[in-house]
């Protein structure tokens, strides 16, 4: 049986991102981020002040955001890269939930880990899930990452260049 397959695209479009802005009204969907509880309202404020069909900038503030698409690259959610002097820091959201439980976000884990360790150079990438965030502990533990300690809200998570190397060549 053939894996299904990810890409990341860091383009966004004005469409991309009023898809974006349903998946964060979605609660099911945003439960577990760290998000602001305006976040919606000021999205929604940036789609409605900003007139260009590209808006690639505006979501890579702060990191390299980038679009999980499909074969067919239609978008079903997003991750982004958030570099921290010696690491980078990975979150990752599956906005269309028709795709949970089908190994999408493990597949889109491993190639921004790929970005991270072979494009950005870095030797660590962490990512801090909410403990009662099964779905994407499995999917983060799927793609070699470890339990490292327990934070206030959540559990952080690392992978360090060599064992995600070990794990590519096993």
């Amino acid at each position: 049986m053939r894996a299904l397959q990810v890409n990341l695209d860091q383009e966004v479009t004005h469409n991309d991102a009023i898809k974006i802005l349903s998946w964060m009204e979605n609660h099911e969907v945003t439960k577990y981020l760290n998000e602001s509880s305006t976040i919606t309202s000021e999205l929604q404020s940036t789609i409605n002040k900003v007139n260009t069909s590209i808006m690639t900038h505006l979501f890579n503030r702060n990191g390299s955001f980038y679009l999980i698409c499909t074969d067919r690259n239609h978008p079903i959610g997003f991750l982004k890269l958030v570099h921290k002097s010696n690491e980078a820091e990975m979150v990752i959201v599956i906005g269309d939930n028709r795709k949970w439980g089908l190994g999408l976000g493990t597949e889109a884990i491993k190639q921004g880990l790929n970005q991270a360790f072979f494009h950005w150079r870095i030797p660590r990438v962490i990512a801090k899930i909410s403990s009662n965030n099964i779905r994407s502990i499995k999917a983060f533990e799927k793609a070699g990452f470890l339990y490292e300690k327990d934070l206030t809200h959540s559990k952080l998570y690392s992978i360090s260049l060599e064992t995600y190397i070990k794990d590519i060549l096993n």
